[in-house]
């Protein structure tokens, strides 16, 4: 294709069949499956099915050594690092050829077997390590200093190289993998179902999270290798290769003490460095919100939690001043690669990194000296001569978060192997030639031995200085050392030293991240830890107690901070967090230094080198000048309005009013990048008594979004759903179940939400209503869960959530039954057995690629897709989520939308929009970038009285919306000096007066465009243009979209379901026996297999519906029956399914009662075997008794609430984890 060979082996022993297909068709395309003659001792099987990427011949695994199934979630980082290597990544590759790629390049340049380099990419996870014995503790830790844990991600992994296999699954389970062994074959596979009971001599084993399992093979036979066998084998190896190259000899280290001054060479200017905290402010950027932030950090050991979403410009349009961070947003995971549920993995995560030079096993071992922290964070570095603490108890403290004073670096590393690089110019000079004169300083710097380098802006305070903002350093000094020459069988560069940044520039989480990811190894946010001592206006200074104190948990804070952030991208090791980010508003040029996915420039508009250097020179009096100025603040635009738009909803005012004014606001001071863009009309106005502006059932495109009974009140949670219906638009739920007479009351108009929690979700909540959505994320806080205080939990709550009241409700980052793309289809197929008539709506955020992700997702089944932009609202998340992480829902619409037309699927889902949304202009130019509907949370909010004070997490709503205060008399208990319930009856009226306001003036606009039916301009660019900030944003790939570049093979479906399938079939025999049995039914299946999913699903949805107070109904599967996924999901009381065989993952999850049974069988020799159940087992189970007589693969039981589960599973033998807990447990 295009002139590129693929070519799937080479090899003399192996030989790799592909096909773009099912499984099913291989034989028939390779005549040699049909010749008995064919044999091998080893198959690797592969079947696929991609999203992240499209699925093309070269991409069908296995690969020359692997085949993978899962995610890595750090492939950016594997990449960077692999070609620093030498091993260069695949054109184009997945991530899937690009480990294959690594695993084979430690193989084939570095030495190392198979066993080995699986260990490498895969290590165990720290706390793990940390427990072995000094010895083994030593090489696992050398070996992630060689590599680093940089294949993180849902995986499992089977590999072959040589004389060798190895199977794997990550370091948390995330992937399912078995091993089944009969006469004469030993099985691994991700499919729990592929071997019958009665074929195994011996129990199945679901791998462990991080297992490993190994084959040799040889003339002899084959040998298998468990994990504590393969240990050995790597530390015998490791004895004989690595260990003799290991120095013993000392760095010769300076033990005195240095001030910070002295480190950094700046020692005798005493005045110039002896600056009020205030006074640096200004000049590095603070805003007003960055010192609030840190003043909680400061206060309560973690990252502040807000409320509603960010009202704020992007930087691009942002007339205050703007760091170069302020241009990016995190990415976060989605679908294929789920956030990691950091509360429950809490023991897995690390922001453990290394410094110094890293070893090298090429020609010649290399093992320098290194030195681990537990995250990237350096204290000390203070310029002034005072330290905020005695120095012994600054280093004490220190010592507590696992980390050191910058100052204190000599004592590790020798003075010579120190260089500090001045992040300054001179007033005259050119910025990028001082950035090219730093790359070449730094290559010099490496060259002549240097291990620690310090990227140092302090200079910027000296008279003649300019400032150079350290992102700029960083980036250019990172490419520059991986880019210099070395000769061969040198290590490259940039691993030969670790880049440390010590600045003013760091001003909150995101700034520390950015960083980060762009090449820092640790950072010294000296001002940051400064500035959480400065006391409020009027108060004393802290107290040596308390400002320990303050410090102690304003590190604590951005552990935990670094923790979630990385968590949201599914990295649970931060060595592993890449390049993860994108920008909106950078040049074409400046782009290209940060290589990320950069949104709306072209030559002529974004942040261009000279606008950065005319910034820089701006800053340069603020620098030098020891005078206060005040910080920025951050403009937010609902202020401006709530009131008018309340003003509307009472009929005090016309809703042309609230339009006029708003749109007035948002072209002065637009936030959004739908504020540059005017509408413009194709003909003649039409009557809007012409125009239609209806879609489906409903009579505007209109959505409340999802707003839970929990976050919101009760009267304001019903008047959402009245209106709606009373309006004819669509309202949705939430994360909290349903108020139980609310169940069935709307089900036009009302939609139930599926999250991670799955509080009340079962089968009574699915077949309320003919609306479900599963939420995989939303924009206002993408890759995190919810948090439900438990002084919210009211006794109604808990009754919605089937919930303890009192009780902290809190949902997990990810749906721990979402790992995949197939995971998905799966819940929507169970959805669609529980509910046949319902559509299935799925919410994710918007990240790079989130047009790829949609085709996934339309190919899983679902019917609508909503993208949900950063600027969305939330009742309650951290501060940092609002405003860094995911994209604008303009740029989600217009690439989903577009993807989903270049794959031929855009008639088969409907498209939604939310984020931020505040009036029917903003609907028409969303469908204008595709969308069908648009969604609104805090709007809604508004209409009832909601004053915008974004105090919705803390409970006291003082107009009794977000909060379960009902009454003045319990508001005064609980402190509220003020309290305004509301009415549900007015509330409803003023939804309903503001909403219909806004209908009739969208149809009024679509008819302004002269366009009669208003679907018409869905995906119609041609309505919009871009009227202002030309300079700063290029919207032309936006008006003008070129062709999404879809391969035409890369299109292809998950596969076809029976026209009947076997749920269906058993809720058939089950109704027929029903009228011949009235009391009671048995009902025996002969036999199922794996893909035979949902089995009772469908029934319970029947029976809920049908025949709701129906006798009991048994039944039973044959005999070495292994049901395929989803087995007696959301299953209802008076049911029961047995099983004598195994089950594969889903078991009874979202259960409300019922039993389920799965038993051992008999084998071929009569043994009893098997009885067990894949992942997920009871996930958000309410009710019901499972009774499990073998083993459960991991994340059984997660969100069970009222279930009980029996499992039956036991060691029987030695456990060898290599820590002696066997021997150490009580006989």
């Amino acid at each position: 294709r295009d002139g590129i060979l693929h070519i799937a082996s080479l090899s003399p022993t192996v030989v790799v069949y592909k096909v773009k297909g099912t499984s099913y068709i291989l034989a028939d395309y390779f005549l040699d499956f049909q010749d008995p003659q064919c044999q091998g001792t080893l198959v690797l099987g592969h079947s696929r099915y991609s999203t992240n990427t499209l699925s093309v011949t070269e991409r069908v695994q296995p690969f020359s050594v692997l085949g993978h199934n899962g995610e890595i979630n750090t492939i950016d980082k594997l990449r960077r690092e692999s070609a620093m290597l030498g091993i260069p990544p695949v054109a184009s590759g997945s991530d899937s050829q690009d480990l294959d790629r690594t695993l084979e390049g430690l193989m084939v340049q570095f030495g190392f077997s198979l066993i080995e380099a699986m260990e490498i990419l895969f290590p165990p996870v720290t706390h793990i390590i940390s427990a072995l014995d000094d010895e083994r503790k030593s090489m696992y830790f050398l070996y992630r200093r060689f590599l680093g844990p940089l294949a993180q991600g849902p995986a499992a992994i089977i590999a072959r190289y040589g004389n060798e296999a190895v199977f794997s699954v990550d370091a948390l389970g995330l992937r399912p993998l078995w091993t089944f062994e009969t006469e004469s074959t030993l099985y691994f596979s991700s499919e729990r179902g592929i071997i019958r009971a009665h074929q195994m001599v011996a129990e199945p084993k679901p791998f462990s999270p991080g297992e490993k399992m190994a084959v040799l093979l040889s003339p002899g036979g084959v040998r298998l290798l468990d994990y504590p066998e393969i240990q050995n084998t790597l530390f015998e190896r490791f004895n004989e290769r690595i260990r003799p190259a290991i120095s013993k000899t000392q760095h010769e280290t300076n033990q005195g003490d240095l001030s910070a001054r002295e480190f950094l060479g700046i020692g005798k200017e005493g005045t110039t460095f002896e600056r009020p905290v205030q006074t640096l402010w200004n000049p590095f950027g603070f805003a007003t919100e960055d010192l609030d932030i840190l003043s909680g950090m400061a206060s309560i050991g973690m990252d502040p939690v807000g409320s509603l979403g960010f009202d704020g410009p992007l930087a691009p349009l942002n007339p205050e001043r703007q760091n170069i961070p302020d241009y990016f947003k995190e990415s976060v995971a989605v679908v294929t690669n789920p956030a990691i549920d950091r509360e429950r993995e809490m023991e897995h995560f690390s922001p453990r990194i290394v410094l110094g030079p890293r070893p090298y096993f090429g020609d010649s071992v290399q093992v320098p000296k290194g030195l681990d922290i537990s995250l990237p964070i350096l204290l000390g570095g203070h310029l002034s001569s005072t330290l905020p603490l005695p120095v012994d108890r600054y280093r004490a403290l220190a010592k507590k978060h696992g980390t050191y004073l910058l100052e204190d670096l000599p004592r590790y590393f020798p003075r010579s192997a120190i260089r500090i690089l001045d992040s300054t110019m001179e007033e005259g000079s050119s910025l990028r030639e001082r950035l090219e004169d730093l790359g070449r300083e730094a290559i010099e710097a490496a060259r002549a031995g240097t291990e620690i380098l310090v990227i140092d802006d302090s200079a910027a305070l000296r008279p003649g200085r300019i400032w150079l903002e350290p992102a700029l350093t960083v980036a250019t000094v990172d490419r520059a050392l991986r880019r210099a020459s070395v000769s061969p069988g040198s290590p490259n560069l940039r691993r030969s030293l670790s880049l440390i940044v010590h600045s003013g520039a760091f001003r909150n989480l995101h700034d520390l991240i950015f960083y980060f990811s762009m090449g820092a190894d640790a950072m010294v946010p000296y001002l940051m830890l400064e500035s959480v001592l400065v006391p409020p206006k009027g108060a004393d200074a802290f107290s040596e107690e308390e400002t320990g104190a303050r410090l102690d948990r304003a590190v604590l804070a951005m552990q935990k901070g670094i923790e979630k952030i990385i968590s949201t991208m599914g990295i649970h090791e931060m060595r592993g967090y890449g390049r993860l980010m994108s920008s909106i508003g950078l040049s074409v040029e400046v782009s290209e230094l940060f290589a990320t996915p950069n949104f709306f420039t072209s030559e002529k508009s974004g942040l261009s080198w000279s606008r950065i250097e005319g910034e820089a020179r701006a800053r340069a009096p603020f620098f030098q000048t020891p005078k206060t100025d005040k910080s920025s603040k951050v403009f937010h635009l609902y202020p401006k309005v709530w009131k008018l738009a309340l003003d509307v909803a009472n009929s005090n005012e016309p809703y042309a009013k609230y339009q006029e004014k708003l749109s007035a606001i948002e072209a002065e001071n637009p936030i959004s990048i739908r504020h540059l863009l005017d509408l413009v009309p194709h003909g003649p106005a039409l009557s809007p008594d012409r125009v239609d502006v209806s879609v489906l059932d409903q009579t505007y495109p209109f959505v409340i979004s999802s707003m839970s009974f929990g976050s919101q009140g009760e009267v304001a949670y019903r008047a959402y759903a009245e209106a709606a219906e009373q309006l004819g638009i669509l309202s949705l739920n939430g994360e909290g179940g349903e108020i139980q007479d609310m169940l069935g009351k709307y089900p036009k108009s009302r939609g139930q939400q599926i999250a991670s929690g799955r509080f009340g979700v079962n089968i009574r909540l699915l077949n309320s209503s003919n609306l479900l959505e599963i939420k995989i994320g939303q924009g206002a806080k993408p890759g995190e869960g919810g948090h439900l205080p438990g002084r919210k939990v009211s006794q109604k709550i808990a009754r919605a959530r089937r919930a303890n009241p009192g009780v902290d409700l809190i949902s997990p980052s990810n749906n721990h039954d979402l790992y995949s793309i197939e995971d998905l289809a799966q819940l929507v197929a169970e959805l669609k057995s529980a509910n046949p008539k319902a559509r299935v709506n799925v919410k994710i955020p918007v990240i790079p690629g989130v047009g790829t992700i949609g085709i996934g997702i339309a190919k899983a089944g679902a019917d609508i897709i909503t993208v949900s932009g950063y600027d969305g609202g939330t009742g309650a998340a951290r501060i940092h989520a609002l405003k860094y992480v995911g994209l604008p829902v303009e740029i989600g619409v217009s690439e989903v939308h577009r993807a989903l037309l270049s794959a031929g699927l855009r008639d088969q889902v409907e498209l939604w929009g939310d984020a931020g949304l505040k009036s029917s202009v903003d609907v028409v130019k969303l469908m204008c970038l595709g969308a069908n509907r648009a969604g609104f949370g805090t709007l809604p909010m508004v209409a009832i009285g909601c004053t915008i004070c974004r105090e919705c997490q803390t409970d006291t709503c003082h107009v009794g919306i977000a909060t379960q205060i009902e009454t003045e008399e319990e508001a005064a208990r609980h402190g509220l000096k003020r309290f305004v319930p509301r009415d549900y009856e007015f509330a409803v009226r003023q939804l309903v007066h503001f909403f219909r306001g806004m209908g009739e003036d969208f149809r009024r606009i679509v008819g302004t465009l002269g366009v009669d039916n208003a679907q018409s301009i869905v995906g119609n660019t041609s309505y919009l243009a871009q009227m202002r900030h030309f300079d700063r944003l290029d919207l032309t790939t936006l008006l003008n979209p070129l062709p999404y570049g879809l391969d035409v093979e890369g299109v292809c479906g998950i596969g076809g379901v029976p026209d009947v399938t076997m749920t269906e079939k058993i809720t058939e025999e089950v109704f027929r026996e029903l009228r011949k049995h009235p009391n009671s039914v048995v009902l025996n299946v002969a036999s199922v297999s794996s893909q035979d999913r949902n089995i009772g699903t469908h029934l319970s949805g029947t029976l809920y519906r049908d025949s709701p107070g129906h006798p009991p109904v048994d039944i039973r599967l044959g005999t070495g029956s292994v049901a395929g996924n989803g087995m007696g999901s959301f299953l209802k009381e008076n049911m029961t399914i047995h099983v004598s065989g195994g089950a594969q993952d889903g078991v009874g999850k979202g259960a409300i009662g019922g039993k389920v049974v799965v038993l051992k069988s008999r084998n071929q020799n009569g043994r009893f075997v098997d009885g067990s159940v894949g992942k997920s087992l009871g996930y958000g189970a309410q009710g019901g008794l499972f009774l499990i007589q073998g083993n459960c693969d991991s994340r059984a039981c997660i969100r069970l609430s009222g279930a009980d589960v029996v499992i039956g599973g036991r060691i029987t033998g030695r456990v060898d984890d290599g820590v002696d807990i066997w021997d150490s447990m009580p006989t």
